[in-house]
């Protein structure tokens, strides 16, 4: 399948009004008119509060035999999308086509059937990188590194083409094998600069989950989304190489106290290879003049900690 996209009118412009897409569009139906193509969905493997995500197989019509090619559907209804949602979704659309990289997951066509917008993309049959860390407790500093630089070389990727994520935690990185992984959802995903330029646009729109949000995003202060980036990346390893969450409350005010006094308490008992700790120190730094502000300095940081340790083989 080659990458293709439509446009992403308003519901209710063209010919299918709104009252005619409600009363006549059903998943259902569009399971058909996609089965038709070619395209076997199958069981929902995730949901949210818009969209709902199938595994799927494509299989040319015109080859009836054969297993066909594994992929992801992710079915958006746009009856059910805010005003917030509607106005990002062009912004998501764009990220998702622009950018190629082995561990970003790939998108290969957006398509529209009435009010739903289909996603066909690569399908990570292992799960998300939360169940994997639950399911084992916690992450050996070994494997933590493999998927950390797998990460990592997907996010500057991802910056040096101009966009940001926004949105990085583990729900939002599979596992194609286990010791594969890819960044996923590009929900608040924004073009912050221009290729290859290190300066990026301030961004004032709230992003992410709390617990992987950086202070200055939760005070709504304008801030620089590369280098959000960076501070969620930092949750991400923690919580990778220590099985909890840095911060855990819902309460913003609570989360932004325990972040500007640096309260992570590492479960007891547990020892760390001091250079993790020092790169998590600097990463989930609240100070954004000596933490990863300056991003360039972060990506050297991390190359820098990859090469103290052992030699590792990478896809």
């Amino acid at each position: 399948m080659e990458k293709n996209s439509t446009c992403l009118p308003k519901i209710g412009t063209g010919s299918l009004g709104v009252a005619e897409a409600q009363s006549t569009w059903s998943r259902m139906r569009v399971k058909n008119i996609l089965n038709a193509k070619g395209y076997i969905v199958g069981r929902c493997i995730g949901s949210g509060s818009y969209s709902k995500v199938y595994q799927a197989v494509y299989r040319p019509v015109l080859l009836e035999t054969g297993p066909g090619h594994a992929i992801a559907l992710k079915l958006i209804d746009r009856r059910r999308t805010s005003k917030d949602y509607e106005r990002l979704l062009p912004r998501e659309t764009v990220a998702m086509l622009a950018l190629n990289h082995p561990n970003i997951v790939s998108v290969m066509s957006i398509q529209e059937y009435g009010p739903f917008v289909c996603v066909f993309m690569d399908f990570c049959r292992c799960g998300d990188l939360l169940q994997y860390v639950q399911v084992r407790k916690r992450i050996s500093e070994r494997r933590s590194k493999l998927f950390f630089r797998q990460l990592v070389r997907a996010v500057q990727y991802m910056h040096d083409q101009g966009f940001c994520h926004r949105d990085i935690k583990c729900e939002n990185v599979l596992l194609a094998s286990q010791d594969y992984v890819k960044l996923t959802d590009f929900s608040f995903a924004k073009q912050c600069s221009e290729p290859k330029r290190g300066a990026s646009e301030l961004s004032t729109t709230y992003c992410g989950s709390i617990a992987y949000t950086a202070p200055e995003v939760l005070k709504g202060i304008p801030y620089d989304p590369k280098a959000h980036d960076m501070w969620s990346l930092g949750c991400v390893l923690f919580i990778m190489v220590t099985g909890t969450m840095p911060f855990d409350e819902s309460n913003i005010a609570i989360t932004i106290g325990h972040q500007e006094r640096k309260q992570y308490g590492y479960p007891p008992g547990l020892k760390l290879n001091p250079a993790i700790l020092d790169l998590i120190d600097r990463m989930i730094e609240p100070d954004v003049r000596s933490g990863y502000g300056d991003v360039g300095k972060g990506y050297e940081s991390e190359e820098s900690f990859y090469k103290a340790g052992p030699s590792w083989k990478y896809n």
